[in-house]
Protein backbone atom coordinates (compact mmCIF):
# COMPACT_ATOMS: atom_id res chain seq x y z
CA UNK A 1 0.00 0.00 0.00
CA UNK A 2 1.44 3.09 -1.34
CA UNK A 3 1.07 7.19 -2.12
CA UNK A 4 0.30 6.17 -5.98
CA UNK A 5 0.52 9.54 -6.84
CA UNK A 6 3.53 11.48 -8.66
CA UNK A 7 7.00 11.41 -6.64
CA UNK A 8 10.29 11.53 -8.49
CA UNK A 9 13.16 10.07 -5.79
CA UNK A 10 13.15 7.44 -3.26
CA UNK A 11 10.28 7.91 -0.56
CA UNK A 12 10.23 5.66 2.51
CA UNK A 13 7.27 4.84 4.57
CA UNK A 14 6.30 2.54 7.65
CA UNK A 15 3.93 -0.20 7.36
CA UNK A 16 0.61 0.69 9.31
CA UNK A 17 -0.14 -2.95 8.99
CA UNK A 18 1.30 -3.83 12.12
CA UNK A 19 0.40 -6.29 14.83
CA UNK A 20 -1.16 -5.44 17.93
CA UNK A 21 0.52 -6.76 21.13
CA UNK A 22 -0.87 -7.79 24.05
CA UNK A 23 -1.27 -4.80 27.01
CA UNK A 24 -2.37 -5.50 30.40
CA UNK A 25 -3.77 -3.07 33.33
CA UNK A 26 -2.97 -3.45 37.00
CA UNK A 27 -5.75 -5.67 38.98
CA UNK A 28 -4.35 -4.64 42.43
CA UNK A 29 -6.10 -1.57 42.39
CA UNK A 30 -8.52 -1.13 45.27
CA UNK A 31 -11.51 1.46 45.85
CA UNK A 32 -11.72 2.65 49.53
CA UNK A 33 -14.85 4.43 49.81
CA UNK A 34 -15.30 6.42 53.66
CA UNK A 35 -14.97 8.88 56.23
CA UNK A 36 -12.21 11.29 57.14
CA UNK A 37 -13.77 14.26 58.75
CA UNK A 38 -10.12 15.44 60.01
CA UNK A 39 -8.78 15.20 56.33
CA UNK A 40 -6.64 17.96 54.58
CA UNK A 41 -9.22 18.65 52.13
CA UNK A 42 -6.58 20.20 49.70
CA UNK A 43 -4.94 16.69 49.98
CA UNK A 44 -8.46 14.91 49.95
CA UNK A 45 -11.21 16.63 48.62
CA UNK A 46 -14.68 15.68 49.17
CA UNK A 47 -16.12 13.29 46.80
CA UNK A 48 -12.88 13.16 44.75
CA UNK A 49 -11.04 9.85 44.12
CA UNK A 50 -7.75 10.29 44.99
CA UNK A 51 -4.81 7.70 44.64
CA UNK A 52 -2.84 6.40 47.72
CA UNK A 53 0.04 4.39 47.09
CA UNK A 54 1.62 3.63 50.84
CA UNK A 55 0.27 4.45 54.18
CA UNK A 56 2.38 7.44 54.65
CA UNK A 57 0.94 9.39 51.75
CA UNK A 58 -2.44 8.97 53.55
CA UNK A 59 -1.43 10.34 57.17
CA UNK A 60 -3.10 13.54 55.51
CA UNK A 61 -6.52 11.91 55.96
CA UNK A 62 -6.39 12.00 60.26
CA UNK A 63 -7.03 9.49 62.28
CA UNK A 64 -10.84 10.47 62.82
CA UNK A 65 -13.37 8.60 60.49
CA UNK A 66 -12.59 5.29 58.85
CA UNK A 67 -10.34 5.84 55.93
CA UNK A 68 -7.34 5.57 57.78
CA UNK A 69 -8.11 2.36 59.69
CA UNK A 70 -8.76 0.75 56.96
CA UNK A 71 -6.14 1.80 54.44
CA UNK A 72 -4.03 0.35 57.76
CA UNK A 73 -5.56 -2.66 57.01
CA UNK A 74 -5.30 -3.00 53.46
CA UNK A 75 -1.63 -1.74 53.09
CA UNK A 76 -0.67 -4.36 56.41
CA UNK A 77 -2.04 -7.53 54.34
CA UNK A 78 0.38 -6.12 51.47
CA UNK A 79 -2.41 -3.88 49.27
CA UNK A 80 -0.39 -2.11 46.32
CA UNK A 81 -2.85 0.80 45.12
CA UNK A 82 -6.03 2.59 46.74
CA UNK A 83 -8.27 4.86 45.20
CA UNK A 84 -9.62 6.76 48.21
CA UNK A 85 -12.85 8.56 48.25
CA UNK A 86 -13.55 10.47 50.87
CA UNK A 87 -17.29 11.54 51.70
CA UNK A 88 -18.75 13.91 54.18
CA UNK A 89 -19.44 12.66 57.58
CA UNK A 90 -22.89 12.47 59.56
CA UNK A 91 -23.71 11.49 62.84
CA UNK A 92 -26.87 11.18 61.75
CA UNK A 93 -26.74 6.91 60.19
CA UNK A 94 -28.87 7.61 57.58
CA UNK A 95 -27.60 10.87 56.17
CA UNK A 96 -24.34 9.00 56.25
CA UNK A 97 -25.31 5.85 54.38
CA UNK A 98 -26.30 8.72 51.70
CA UNK A 99 -23.30 10.12 51.64
CA UNK A 100 -21.38 6.50 51.36
CA UNK A 101 -24.14 5.10 48.72
CA UNK A 102 -23.43 8.17 46.96
CA UNK A 103 -25.31 9.87 43.65
CA UNK A 104 -25.40 8.00 40.70
CA UNK A 105 -25.97 11.60 38.17
CA UNK A 106 -23.03 13.19 40.26
CA UNK A 107 -20.86 10.03 40.69
CA UNK A 108 -20.60 10.77 44.51
CA UNK A 109 -19.64 8.17 46.77
CA UNK A 110 -19.78 4.34 45.63
CA UNK A 111 -20.38 5.70 42.40
CA UNK A 112 -17.02 7.66 42.15
CA UNK A 113 -15.12 4.38 41.34
CA UNK A 114 -16.74 4.69 37.81
CA UNK A 115 -14.71 8.10 37.57
CA UNK A 116 -11.42 6.49 38.52
CA UNK A 117 -10.22 5.77 35.21
CA UNK A 118 -11.42 9.38 33.39
CA UNK A 119 -9.09 10.85 36.12
CA UNK A 120 -5.92 9.46 35.10
CA UNK A 121 -6.13 6.77 38.43
CA UNK A 122 -5.62 2.86 38.03
CA UNK A 123 -9.25 1.02 37.23
CA UNK A 124 -10.30 -0.56 40.48
CA UNK A 125 -10.66 -3.85 40.59
CA UNK A 126 -12.27 -4.52 44.37
CA UNK A 127 -14.35 -1.88 45.95
CA UNK A 128 -14.94 -1.50 49.78
CA UNK A 129 -16.54 0.38 51.97
CA UNK A 130 -17.77 2.28 55.21
CA UNK A 131 -21.09 1.89 56.18
CA UNK A 132 -23.16 -1.16 57.87
CA UNK A 133 -23.39 -3.51 54.60
CA UNK A 134 -24.72 -6.25 56.45
CA UNK A 135 -27.82 -4.73 57.50
CA UNK A 136 -31.14 -5.62 56.01
CA UNK A 137 -34.38 -6.15 56.90
CA UNK A 138 -35.66 -9.72 58.29
CA UNK A 139 -39.35 -10.22 57.79
CA UNK A 140 -40.64 -6.59 57.13
CA UNK A 141 -43.73 -5.63 55.53
CA UNK A 142 -42.59 -5.45 52.08
CA UNK A 143 -45.55 -4.43 50.06
CA UNK A 144 -49.11 -4.10 50.90
CA UNK A 145 -52.03 -5.35 48.84
CA UNK A 146 -54.94 -3.63 48.38
CA UNK A 147 -57.93 -6.36 47.96
CA UNK A 148 -60.86 -4.26 48.37
CA UNK A 149 -60.46 -0.13 47.62
CA UNK A 150 -63.74 0.56 49.57
CA UNK A 151 -65.68 3.81 48.44
CA UNK A 152 -65.96 7.66 48.84
CA UNK A 153 -62.59 8.16 50.56
CA UNK A 154 -62.39 12.17 51.21
CA UNK A 155 -58.50 11.90 52.26
CA UNK A 156 -55.93 9.36 52.96
CA UNK A 157 -57.07 6.83 55.54
CA UNK A 158 -54.72 5.92 58.30
CA UNK A 159 -52.76 2.71 57.95
CA UNK A 160 -51.88 0.45 60.77
CA UNK A 161 -50.37 -2.48 61.45
CA UNK A 162 -51.12 -5.59 64.00
CA UNK A 163 -47.81 -7.27 66.09
CA UNK A 164 -44.66 -4.83 66.76
CA UNK A 165 -42.60 -4.73 63.81
CA UNK A 166 -43.06 -1.05 63.43
CA UNK A 167 -44.16 -0.63 59.88
CA UNK A 168 -45.44 2.47 58.53
CA UNK A 169 -47.60 2.99 54.93
CA UNK A 170 -49.24 5.72 53.37
CA UNK A 171 -52.61 5.01 51.46
CA UNK A 172 -53.37 6.91 48.20
CA UNK A 173 -56.70 7.82 46.98
CA UNK A 174 -58.62 8.14 43.31
CA UNK A 175 -61.20 11.06 44.47
CA UNK A 176 -62.86 10.92 41.11
CA UNK A 177 -66.70 10.44 42.11
CA UNK A 178 -69.10 13.00 44.26
CA UNK A 179 -69.21 11.57 47.47
CA UNK A 180 -71.44 14.33 48.76
CA UNK A 181 -72.71 18.31 48.39
CA UNK A 182 -72.08 20.32 51.06
CA UNK A 183 -75.20 22.93 51.78
CA UNK A 184 -72.87 26.17 51.93
CA UNK A 185 -75.95 28.10 51.86
CA UNK A 186 -79.43 26.63 52.31
CA UNK A 187 -81.35 29.56 50.10
CA UNK A 188 -84.63 30.85 51.22
CA UNK A 189 -88.42 31.23 49.74
CA UNK A 190 -88.56 27.44 48.53
CA UNK A 191 -91.69 26.47 47.55
CA UNK A 192 -90.84 22.68 46.00
CA UNK A 193 -87.36 20.95 45.89
CA UNK A 194 -85.52 22.31 43.28
CA UNK A 195 -83.47 20.91 40.57
CA UNK A 196 -80.01 20.29 41.12
CA UNK A 197 -77.38 19.53 38.29
CA UNK A 198 -73.86 19.05 38.87
CA UNK A 199 -71.43 19.41 35.98
CA UNK A 200 -70.11 16.43 33.99
CA UNK A 201 -67.09 15.29 34.02
CA UNK A 202 -64.59 14.95 31.26
CA UNK A 203 -64.71 12.68 28.89
CA UNK A 204 -65.38 9.41 29.39
CA UNK A 205 -66.66 9.59 32.54
CA UNK A 206 -70.27 9.84 34.34
CA UNK A 207 -72.04 12.51 35.63
CA UNK A 208 -72.99 12.54 39.03
CA UNK A 209 -76.75 13.02 40.34
CA UNK A 210 -78.32 14.46 43.40
CA UNK A 211 -82.08 15.43 44.73
CA UNK A 212 -82.99 18.20 47.06
CA UNK A 213 -84.90 17.79 49.99
CA UNK A 214 -86.79 21.31 51.47
CA UNK A 215 -87.91 22.58 54.60
CA UNK A 216 -89.72 25.41 55.73
CA UNK A 217 -88.35 27.15 52.59
CA UNK A 218 -84.64 26.28 52.78
CA UNK A 219 -83.20 23.25 51.26
CA UNK A 220 -82.37 20.59 54.02
CA UNK A 221 -80.75 17.55 52.86
CA UNK A 222 -79.29 16.36 49.61
CA UNK A 223 -79.63 12.90 48.78
CA UNK A 224 -77.17 11.52 45.98
CA UNK A 225 -78.47 9.48 43.29
CA UNK A 226 -75.48 8.51 41.21
CA UNK A 227 -71.89 9.73 42.33
CA UNK A 228 -70.74 9.40 39.23
CA UNK A 229 -67.34 9.06 37.92
CA UNK A 230 -64.19 10.86 36.49
CA UNK A 231 -63.73 13.71 38.46
CA UNK A 232 -60.67 15.43 38.46
CA UNK A 233 -61.47 18.64 40.68
CA UNK A 234 -64.94 19.46 42.37
CA UNK A 235 -67.65 19.89 40.26
CA UNK A 236 -69.99 23.05 39.72
CA UNK A 237 -73.37 22.50 41.58
CA UNK A 238 -76.43 24.58 39.92
CA UNK A 239 -79.48 24.68 41.46
CA UNK A 240 -82.87 25.64 39.55
CA UNK A 241 -86.69 25.86 40.08
CA UNK A 242 -88.36 25.46 42.96
CA UNK A 243 -89.02 29.14 43.85
CA UNK A 244 -86.48 30.15 46.13
CA UNK A 245 -83.81 31.56 45.67
CA UNK A 246 -80.10 32.03 47.19
CA UNK A 247 -79.07 28.28 47.94
CA UNK A 248 -75.04 27.08 47.22
CA UNK A 249 -73.89 23.51 47.31
CA UNK A 250 -70.41 22.42 47.14
CA UNK A 251 -69.32 19.46 45.85
CA UNK A 252 -67.21 16.69 47.94
CA UNK A 253 -65.14 14.31 45.78
CA UNK A 254 -64.32 11.00 47.31
CA UNK A 255 -63.36 7.76 45.57
CA UNK A 256 -61.27 3.87 46.39
CA UNK A 257 -58.15 3.29 47.95
CA UNK A 258 -55.78 2.25 45.09
CA UNK A 259 -52.22 2.17 46.59
CA UNK A 260 -50.56 1.46 49.59
CA UNK A 261 -46.71 2.02 49.79
CA UNK A 262 -44.45 0.68 52.66
CA UNK A 263 -42.18 3.94 53.82
CA UNK A 264 -41.05 1.93 56.62
CA UNK A 265 -40.81 -1.99 56.68
CA UNK A 266 -40.21 -2.68 60.06
CA UNK A 267 -39.20 -6.09 60.99
CA UNK A 268 -39.07 -9.13 62.73
CA UNK A 269 -42.79 -9.92 62.37
CA UNK A 270 -43.50 -13.42 63.59
CA UNK A 271 -46.78 -13.58 61.43
CA UNK A 272 -48.25 -11.37 59.11
CA UNK A 273 -49.84 -8.34 60.56
CA UNK A 274 -53.39 -7.15 60.14
CA UNK A 275 -53.62 -3.95 58.24
CA UNK A 276 -56.35 -1.65 59.15
CA UNK A 277 -57.25 1.31 57.45
CA UNK A 278 -58.94 4.00 59.37
CA UNK A 279 -60.90 7.26 59.01
CA UNK A 280 -60.57 9.22 55.83
CA UNK A 281 -64.20 9.36 55.35
CA UNK A 282 -64.86 6.37 53.19
CA UNK A 283 -65.72 2.43 54.24
CA UNK A 284 -64.74 -0.90 52.88
CA UNK A 285 -61.46 -0.56 51.78
CA UNK A 286 -58.82 -4.28 53.15
CA UNK A 287 -55.38 -4.60 52.69
CA UNK A 288 -53.21 -7.34 53.31
CA UNK A 289 -49.01 -7.31 54.30
CA UNK A 290 -46.62 -9.47 52.33
CA UNK A 291 -43.57 -9.97 54.56
CA UNK A 292 -40.32 -10.31 53.13
CA UNK A 293 -36.34 -9.73 53.39
CA UNK A 294 -35.23 -6.46 51.70
CA UNK A 295 -31.47 -5.85 51.32
CA UNK A 296 -28.99 -3.49 51.96
CA UNK A 297 -29.38 -0.66 49.51
CA UNK A 298 -25.42 -0.47 49.49
CA UNK A 299 -25.70 -4.20 47.05
CA UNK A 300 -27.85 -2.56 44.74
CA UNK A 301 -25.73 0.55 43.84
CA UNK A 302 -22.84 -2.11 43.97
CA UNK A 303 -24.64 -4.69 41.48
CA UNK A 304 -24.71 -1.37 39.40
CA UNK A 305 -21.58 0.07 39.50
CA UNK A 306 -19.66 -3.74 39.47
CA UNK A 307 -20.14 -4.70 35.88
CA UNK A 308 -19.00 -1.50 34.38
CA UNK A 309 -15.79 -1.76 35.28
CA UNK A 310 -15.41 -5.11 35.46
CA UNK A 311 -14.71 -4.73 39.70
CA UNK A 312 -16.07 -7.20 42.56
CA UNK A 313 -17.48 -5.80 45.59
CA UNK A 314 -16.04 -7.16 49.18
CA UNK A 315 -18.86 -6.43 51.73
CA UNK A 316 -19.74 -7.50 55.63
CA UNK A 317 -22.55 -9.34 56.65
CA UNK A 318 -24.53 -9.06 59.35
CA UNK A 319 -21.95 -9.93 62.12
CA UNK A 320 -24.11 -12.00 64.27
CA UNK A 321 -25.23 -15.55 63.32
CA UNK A 322 -24.36 -18.21 61.09
CA UNK A 323 -27.61 -18.07 60.00
CA UNK A 324 -28.40 -14.91 59.70
CA UNK A 325 -24.79 -14.66 57.14
CA UNK A 326 -26.30 -17.13 55.02
CA UNK A 327 -30.15 -15.32 55.02
CA UNK A 328 -28.40 -12.16 54.46
CA UNK A 329 -26.94 -13.78 51.16
CA UNK A 330 -29.81 -15.00 50.11
CA UNK A 331 -30.59 -10.90 49.12
CA UNK A 332 -27.90 -10.78 47.25
CA UNK A 333 -27.03 -11.91 43.78
CA UNK A 334 -25.85 -10.33 40.61
CA UNK A 335 -22.14 -12.33 40.89
CA UNK A 336 -19.59 -9.30 41.58
CA UNK A 337 -20.37 -9.73 45.64
CA UNK A 338 -17.81 -11.24 48.15
CA UNK A 339 -19.67 -11.86 51.45
CA UNK A 340 -17.52 -12.08 54.30
CA UNK A 341 -18.51 -12.70 57.84
CA UNK A 342 -17.95 -12.27 60.85
CA UNK A 343 -16.00 -9.19 61.42
CA UNK A 344 -12.61 -9.12 63.06
CA UNK A 345 -11.05 -8.46 66.07
CA UNK A 346 -7.80 -5.90 67.12
CA UNK A 347 -6.68 -6.19 70.86
CA UNK A 348 -6.62 -2.41 71.77
CA UNK A 349 -4.82 -1.94 75.33
CA UNK A 350 -6.03 -5.19 76.58
CA UNK A 351 -9.77 -4.53 74.87
CA UNK A 352 -10.69 -6.61 71.64
CA UNK A 353 -12.91 -4.14 69.56
CA UNK A 354 -14.45 -5.07 66.45
CA UNK A 355 -13.06 -4.20 62.94
CA UNK A 356 -14.06 -4.42 59.62
CA UNK A 357 -12.47 -7.18 57.54
CA UNK A 358 -13.54 -5.86 54.23
CA UNK A 359 -9.80 -3.75 54.24
CA UNK A 360 -8.30 -7.03 54.73
CA UNK A 361 -9.79 -9.47 52.60
CA UNK A 362 -9.40 -6.59 49.81
CA UNK A 363 -5.57 -6.15 50.89
CA UNK A 364 -4.71 -9.82 50.36
CA UNK A 365 -6.30 -9.87 47.14
CA UNK A 366 -4.13 -7.08 46.29
CA UNK A 367 -1.14 -9.13 47.84
CA UNK A 368 -2.11 -12.36 45.56
CA UNK A 369 -2.17 -10.08 42.17
CA UNK A 370 1.26 -9.00 42.89
CA UNK A 371 2.74 -12.33 44.00
CA UNK A 372 3.54 -15.08 41.50
CA UNK A 373 -0.51 -16.49 41.62
CA UNK A 374 -1.36 -13.18 40.12
CA UNK A 375 -4.94 -12.64 38.58
CA UNK A 376 -5.86 -16.37 38.68
CA UNK A 377 -5.04 -16.39 42.53
CA UNK A 378 -7.50 -17.23 45.30
CA UNK A 379 -8.15 -14.89 47.90
CA UNK A 380 -9.14 -17.87 49.98
CA UNK A 381 -6.78 -19.77 52.49
CA UNK A 382 -3.91 -17.15 52.67
CA UNK A 383 -2.85 -16.03 56.36
CA UNK A 384 -3.84 -12.71 57.56
CA UNK A 385 -1.23 -10.26 58.91
CA UNK A 386 -3.45 -7.83 60.87
CA UNK A 387 -5.96 -9.00 62.67
CA UNK A 388 -6.31 -10.40 66.12
CA UNK A 389 -9.11 -12.38 66.45
CA UNK A 390 -12.25 -12.96 64.93
CA UNK A 391 -15.79 -11.28 65.93
CA UNK A 392 -17.51 -14.93 66.14
CA UNK A 393 -15.98 -18.31 66.95
CA UNK A 394 -16.03 -19.90 63.45
CA UNK A 395 -14.97 -23.86 63.76
CA UNK A 396 -13.45 -25.61 60.77
CA UNK A 397 -14.97 -27.21 59.03
CA UNK A 398 -18.12 -27.21 60.38
CA UNK A 399 -19.01 -23.48 60.69
CA UNK A 400 -16.59 -22.42 57.76
CA UNK A 401 -18.32 -25.11 55.40
CA UNK A 402 -21.91 -23.85 56.38
CA UNK A 403 -21.11 -20.16 55.43
CA UNK A 404 -18.97 -21.22 52.46
CA UNK A 405 -20.84 -23.76 50.87
CA UNK A 406 -23.51 -20.58 50.53
CA UNK A 407 -21.25 -18.39 49.11
CA UNK A 408 -20.08 -16.20 52.62
CA UNK A 409 -16.75 -16.25 52.68
CA UNK A 410 -15.30 -15.99 56.58
CA UNK A 411 -11.84 -16.37 58.97
CA UNK A 412 -11.02 -19.62 60.27
CA UNK A 413 -8.32 -19.86 62.70
CA UNK A 414 -6.55 -23.39 61.42
CA UNK A 415 -2.97 -24.17 60.63
CA UNK A 416 -1.18 -21.94 62.64
CA UNK A 417 -3.27 -18.37 62.41
CA UNK A 418 -6.19 -16.95 61.32
CA UNK A 419 -6.93 -16.99 57.53
CA UNK A 420 -9.29 -15.94 54.73
CA UNK A 421 -11.77 -18.76 53.56
CA UNK A 422 -13.88 -19.07 50.79
CA UNK A 423 -14.00 -17.29 47.55
CA UNK A 424 -17.39 -17.85 46.22
CA UNK A 425 -19.30 -14.33 44.87
CA UNK A 426 -23.03 -14.48 45.67
CA UNK A 427 -24.87 -15.47 42.48
CA UNK A 428 -26.88 -18.40 41.36
CA UNK A 429 -24.52 -19.25 37.91
CA UNK A 430 -22.13 -21.66 39.58
CA UNK A 431 -19.93 -21.52 36.50
CA UNK A 432 -18.96 -17.88 37.71
CA UNK A 433 -18.88 -18.34 41.62
CA UNK A 434 -15.22 -18.50 42.10
CA UNK A 435 -14.29 -14.49 42.69
CA UNK A 436 -10.68 -15.33 41.30
CA UNK A 437 -12.48 -17.13 37.55
CA UNK A 438 -14.45 -13.67 37.38
CA UNK A 439 -11.28 -11.70 37.89
CA UNK A 440 -9.42 -13.72 35.45
CA UNK A 441 -12.30 -13.63 32.77
CA UNK A 442 -12.44 -9.54 33.51
CA UNK A 443 -8.74 -9.56 33.14
CA UNK A 444 -8.82 -11.57 29.65
CA UNK A 445 -11.75 -9.55 28.07
CA UNK A 446 -10.38 -6.33 29.24
CA UNK A 447 -6.96 -7.46 26.99
CA UNK A 448 -8.71 -8.64 23.94
CA UNK A 449 -10.79 -5.42 23.70
CA UNK A 450 -7.73 -3.06 24.45
CA UNK A 451 -5.89 -4.96 21.30
CA UNK A 452 -8.39 -5.19 19.29
CA UNK A 453 -8.93 -1.47 19.56
CA UNK A 454 -6.05 -0.43 17.99
CA UNK A 455 -7.59 -2.67 14.34
CA UNK A 456 -10.28 -0.32 14.98
CA UNK A 457 -10.94 1.46 11.63
CA UNK A 458 -8.07 -0.23 9.80
CA UNK A 459 -8.32 -1.69 5.83
CA UNK A 460 -10.44 -4.27 6.01
CA UNK A 461 -8.35 -6.93 4.39
CA UNK A 462 -6.98 -10.14 4.31
CA UNK A 463 -3.60 -9.72 6.13
CA UNK A 464 -5.42 -7.58 9.38
CA UNK A 465 -7.78 -10.40 10.02
CA UNK A 466 -4.92 -12.86 9.94
CA UNK A 467 -3.04 -10.59 11.64
CA UNK A 468 -6.63 -10.28 14.25
CA UNK A 469 -6.73 -13.77 14.64
CA UNK A 470 -2.66 -14.12 15.01
CA UNK A 471 -3.02 -11.60 17.89
CA UNK A 472 -5.66 -12.99 19.75
CA UNK A 473 -4.15 -16.27 19.60
CA UNK A 474 -1.30 -15.15 21.06
CA UNK A 475 -2.50 -13.39 23.80
CA UNK A 476 -4.42 -16.07 25.08
CA UNK A 477 -0.87 -18.63 24.91
CA UNK A 478 0.71 -16.07 27.23
CA UNK A 479 -2.21 -16.44 29.34
CA UNK A 480 -2.20 -20.01 28.95
CA UNK A 481 2.03 -19.77 30.22
CA UNK A 482 1.40 -17.58 33.25
CA UNK A 483 -1.11 -20.78 34.39
CA UNK A 484 -4.20 -18.26 34.22
CA UNK A 485 -6.41 -20.05 31.83
CA UNK A 486 -6.18 -24.28 30.83
CA UNK A 487 -6.26 -23.00 26.89
CA UNK A 488 -7.97 -20.31 24.60
CA UNK A 489 -8.20 -19.51 21.35
CA UNK A 490 -9.84 -17.33 18.10
CA UNK A 491 -11.50 -17.70 15.31
CA UNK A 492 -13.62 -16.17 12.11
CA UNK A 493 -17.37 -16.23 13.45
CA UNK A 494 -20.24 -17.63 11.28
CA UNK A 495 -22.08 -14.16 11.32
CA UNK A 496 -19.35 -12.65 8.72
CA UNK A 497 -21.10 -12.54 5.59
CA UNK A 498 -20.83 -10.06 2.69
CA UNK A 499 -23.71 -7.82 3.74
CA UNK A 500 -22.60 -7.21 6.69
CA UNK A 501 -18.82 -7.36 6.16
CA UNK A 502 -19.56 -4.25 3.51
CA UNK A 503 -21.07 -2.45 6.65
CA UNK A 504 -17.86 -2.87 8.33
CA UNK A 505 -18.27 -5.03 10.94
CA UNK A 506 -16.14 -8.09 11.67
CA UNK A 507 -16.99 -10.94 14.11
CA UNK A 508 -14.74 -12.63 16.18
CA UNK A 509 -15.41 -15.96 18.78
CA UNK A 510 -13.22 -16.21 21.93
CA UNK A 511 -13.10 -18.94 23.91
CA UNK A 512 -10.92 -19.67 27.24
CA UNK A 513 -11.39 -21.73 30.21
CA UNK A 514 -9.87 -20.29 33.43
CA UNK A 515 -7.99 -22.43 36.14
CA UNK A 516 -10.16 -22.45 39.45
CA UNK A 517 -9.26 -22.78 42.96
CA UNK A 518 -8.61 -26.58 44.13
CA UNK A 519 -11.17 -25.91 46.82
CA UNK A 520 -12.31 -29.66 47.78
CA UNK A 521 -9.33 -31.99 47.91
CA UNK A 522 -10.55 -35.28 48.93
CA UNK A 523 -8.24 -38.01 50.03
CA UNK A 524 -8.96 -41.91 50.72
CA UNK A 525 -6.53 -43.90 53.17
CA UNK A 526 -7.21 -47.80 53.09
CA UNK A 527 -6.02 -50.56 55.42
CA UNK A 528 -3.90 -53.46 53.85
CA UNK A 529 -3.29 -56.31 56.43
CA UNK A 530 -0.52 -57.76 54.10
CA UNK A 531 2.04 -55.17 55.26
CA UNK A 532 2.08 -57.75 58.29
CA UNK A 533 3.04 -60.62 55.86
CA UNK A 534 5.62 -58.25 54.53
CA UNK A 535 6.97 -57.56 58.09
CA UNK A 536 7.02 -61.86 58.95
CA UNK A 537 9.44 -61.80 55.73
CA UNK A 538 11.70 -59.22 56.74
CA UNK A 539 12.13 -61.09 60.15
CA UNK A 540 12.86 -64.37 58.42
CA UNK A 541 15.41 -62.92 55.97
CA UNK A 542 17.08 -61.57 58.92
CA UNK A 543 17.08 -64.72 60.82
CA UNK A 544 18.10 -67.18 57.80
CA UNK A 545 20.32 -64.76 56.65
CA UNK A 546 21.65 -62.43 58.80
CA UNK A 547 23.67 -62.48 61.72
CA UNK A 548 20.66 -63.53 64.25
CA UNK A 549 20.79 -67.15 65.11
CA UNK A 550 17.80 -70.07 66.45
CA UNK A 551 17.63 -70.32 70.18
CA UNK A 552 18.93 -74.12 70.81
Amino acid sequence: MADLSYFHGVKLEESPDTPALLRLSNFGATYINGTAPDADAAVFPLDTPTLVTSLSAATALGAAGTLLADLTAYFGEGGSLAVVNRVEHSDTPATLQENLIGDPVERTGLYGALRAKSLGLPQPRVIITAGDTGAYVEDGVVSVTVTAGGSLYTSAPTVSFSGSGDAVATATINKHKVKSLTITNAGADYASAPTITIAPPPAGGVQATATATVTGGAITAITMGNNGSGYVDPPTVTISGGGGSGAILTAVLGGPVTAITVTEPGEDYGSTPTVTLSSGGGTGATAVANLGDVASPFVSALNTICPQIRARAYIHGPNTTNTEAVRFRNTVNGGRILIIDPKGLKNVDGTPVQVPVAPVFAGVRSRVVASADGVSGSVSNKIIRTLDGVARTIQYPQDSNYLNERQVSTIINERGGLRTWGSRLATDDPLWEFDSVRATADMINEALEDLYFLYVDRKFTKFNLKMMIEDGNAALRVFKLNNDILGGRVWLSELNTPVLNAQGKVFLNVEFEPVVPMEQIHITTHRNILYFQLLLDEVRGAIENGPLTLAA
